[in-house]
């Protein structure tokens, strides 16, 4: 039997050839992306093990090889990448320890569960108040990130779910979080939101809630999601993140948001005295 250039039975009809030659072909290159994958994931699983060795005993390279079962040329090149991301760095004595963006991650994931510890009794309280779901969200760069949900009883509820990230002029968990922006910000971050969400009333209703301390969102079609947003301040003063109810319109119209004003400050005020903030400040902001 002849065979072509792949190994496969010649055939006399050039179609069936040329199928046989692309099936070939793809099959090949499914192979390649396997294993770059393995390769991929093996990489990351090694500098994984690196990092960790790493960061819970001192030890030179050549030690983290030994211990790790790696050869040198490896070690050193996995140590290499990870000190050029901050996650590792070289001691003048020779020895790795955990860099700086390490340390920076350390403290987010810090922050981030003592803020949805010391939320949480307050979400709890609001949802079963207001009968709502009850969030709490963080600012991070010019998006806000969804931290903490806690479900209420409304048929039709509002379910997004904690790691979400939504333009901070969008929300009004959002928009509580750049309260102390001002207007320069304001119009900056405008820019950046989707085209549903940029009202021509925006600074006017941005100042009014700068005011007030609570933001009132109204939003747009086919949604039309409701909420009443407070933002949470520390011992300093500072913005750190933010609450708010918020469920459909028919659940949540003009005349419930303001009766649920007074709740949403007491909330976010308790949550800012947990984390030092005096509450004689906070009744005056």
């Amino acid at each position: 039997m002849l065979t072509g250039r792949f190994g496969l039975p010649w055939r006399e009809t050039g179609v069936t050839t040329t199928a046989s030659l692309r099936a070939a072909a793809t099959d090949d290159a499914a192979e390649d992306q396997g294993r770059a994958a393995k390769a991929g994931t093996q990489t990351l699983d090694r500098g994984l093990d690196l990092l960790e060795l790493a960061v819970n005993e001192s030890a030179t390279v050549i030690q983290l090889a030994e211990r790790s079962g790696l050869s040198r040329a490896i070690a050193y090149r996995l140590v290499g990448s990870l000190a050029a991301r901050g996650f590792l760095a070289m001691a003048p004595n020779g020895l790795v320890r955990g860099g700086r963006q390490l340390l920076r991650l350390r403290n987010l994931v810090q922050d981030q569960t003592d803020l949805v510890a010391l939320g949480r009794p307050q979400l709890e309280w609001l949802a079963q108040e207001t009968g709502m779901s009850a969030f709490m969200g963080r600012r991070e760069g010019d998006e806000s990130v969804h931290m903490l949900r806690v479900p209420g009883r409304e048929r039709v509820a509002v379910t997004t779910q904690p790691g979400t990230r939504r333009r901070l002029a969008e929300t009004g968990l959002g928009k509580a979080l750049l309260l102390d922006d001002g207007e320069g910000s304001w119009q900056r971050l405008l820019a950046l939101a989707d085209p549903a969400h940029r009202r021509d009333d925006f600074l006017a209703e941005m100042q009014a809630a700068a005011a007030r301390g609570v933001v009132l969102q109204c939003g747009p079609a086919p949604d039309h999601i409701h909420s009443v947003a407070a933002p949470v301040r520390d011992a300093s003063g500072r913005i750190v993140a933010a609450i708010n109810v918020a469920a459909a319109a028919p659940y949540l119209d003009a005349e419930r948001m303001q009766q649920l004003v007074p709740l949403l400050r007491t909330a976010a005020a308790e949550i800012g005295a947990a984390l030092g903030r005096d509450t004689a400040d906070a009744s005056a902001a």
